[in-house]
């Protein structure tokens, strides 16, 4: 027997530890703790960068303890060791307590429980008095809905509200687990990218990091639009028209900020737009008295007239903060290192010799691009089902408090009538009293007012 005992001990500390609300406290803490250097130290960055800030010893300790990209490992251990932990806390509260809970609240009051009630109340009514109806309609009035049940030589009246309130609680725990769970399976089953589409151009695919992605589905841009406030020229509201086209299935759908769209499984957001160089840009290149047009493709290194360096457009804004089109251009001559510089075409007087060179923006054009954030999480379903269970547990658990009431009447020896007030109500006292204040009042009065 005493082996048993030493073989259940184990289990039964360890059952202990893991459903104890000590274990929560403590691994909600760590979370917060995480939470803030994960908000105080900059993310995902290079081990060089953390050396440079924090010096060598601290700045190799945040790179190698996982410090440094606490938001962005694909499995983040300074996060997914407590919340597992903490989803096993809450699924062990859960086995021990919902059971119980369950017949608690789906099992009636047995007529000897009501009995044992804690009494409140004795009262008296004359012996020519048959209070019965009456304390029924008091009864009634002041509680709603009673059982009424005829017991050996007693009648007793009986109600009980938030039956169902121990339920509450674990509707929550249940709701954190599915919660918990949609945001594990979103972090390493989802997908999430971004898509650039011009006007009149269709993809079937995105990009994920570096690598492509297939939807299995085409999207086009059909038109994109955006309108700006009169002052400041800061955007209003950004749009793009698309069209979904999957085995002959075409669906018409508007991307807004803040109104995304879904189709076969992915959800696209309007992200950002901005413009992007189409075609060759006409430079105008000045070498002393020598001035010569030349046609530059994009991202191409060309030779310069004279062969003193190469050049090569890199991208292209069709408004660079305000000051009009330019392009920006890297320029090497031999094997050092690019210089990179921007041209702006409306004021050609702030450009600056590179080299023996001078240059001018004659002409580039732009078009418009729309940029989509690509998005399939499948645990969205998961997070919604726990955020509507804890809609009904916050309502059991915090505003259906259990009450007990029980009135028992019994005839005395001399023929008149005597009733007990019997009631609980472990929680809510104030309004418990309240009620008992009430019931009392009319109770005394004989008949409903």
């Amino acid at each position: 027997m005493s082996t048993t005992k030493m073989q259940a001990k184990p289990k039964s500390r360890l059952w202990g530890w893991l459903t104890s609300i000590r274990l929560t406290v403590f691994l909600l803490l760590i979370l917060a703790a995480v939470a803030i250097l994960g908000a105080v130290l900059p993310q995902d960055q290079p081990a060089e960068f953390y050396a440079s800030r924090f010096g060598e010893i601290w700045g190799a300790v945040i790179w190698r303890s996982g410090l440094a990209y606490i938001y962005f490992s694909i499995f983040p251990p300074w996060f997914l060791g407590p919340v597992t932990l903490l989803a096993m806390n809450i699924l062990a509260c859960l086995i021990r307590g919902l059971p119980r809970a369950w017949r608690r609240a789906f099992t009636p009051l047995s007529g000897e429980a009501i009995l044992s009630l804690p009494p409140r109340a004795s009262l008296q009514w004359p012996r020519e008095t048959d209070p019965r109806e009456a304390v029924a309609g008091i009864w009634r009035r002041e509680l709603g809905r009673s059982r009424r049940q005829i017991l050996p030589g007693k009648e007793v009246f009986f109600h009980e509200t938030g039956r169902f309130r121990p339920l509450g609680p674990y509707l929550v725990h249940a709701a954190l687990l599915f919660i918990l769970a949609g945001g594990l399976i979103g972090k390493f089953w989802g997908i999430e990218g971004h898509l650039r589409l011009m006007q009149g151009e269709a993809a079937q695919s995105f990009v994920v990091g570096e690598t492509e992605k297939p939807l299995g589905f085409q999207v086009r841009l059909d038109r994109f639009q955006v309108q700006f406030y009169e002052e400041g020229g800061i955007p209003k509201e950004f749009r793009s028209d698309l069209t979904f086209t999957q085995g002959g299935r075409e669906l018409k759908a508007t991307c807004r900020v803040n109104e995304p769209v879904s189709f076969g499984g992915f959800t696209f957001y309007q992200a950002d737009y901005g413009t992007q160089l189409k075609g060759q840009v006409r430079l105008q290149v000045l070498q002393g008295p020598r001035r010569e047009s030349l046609q530059a493709p994009l991202r191409q290194w060309l030779t310069l007239p004279g062969g003193q360096g190469q050049i090569m457009v890199i991208e292209g804004e069709a408004n660079l903060q305000g000051f009009g089109p330019a392009v920006q251009i890297a320029y090497k001559n031999g094997p050092e290192h690019p210089l990179f510089f921007w041209v702006l075409k409306d004021h050609p007087e702030v450009a600056e010799p590179i080299g023996p060179y001078q240059f001018a923006l004659e002409s580039a054009n732009f078009e418009m691009y729309s940029g989509l954030e690509v998005n399939r999480d499948p645990g969205v379903p998961w997070v919604y089902l726990g955020f509507i269970l804890f809609l009904p547990g916050f309502y059991l658990a915090f505003f259906r408090p259990h009450q007990c009431w029980a009135l028992v009447l019994e005839k005395s020896p001399q023929g008149d009538w005597q009733g007990r007030l019997l009631g609980s109500s472990p929680r809510a006292r104030e309004d418990f009293d309240l009620r008992q204040a009430r019931l009392l009042e009319e109770l005394k009065r004989g008949t409903p007012s």
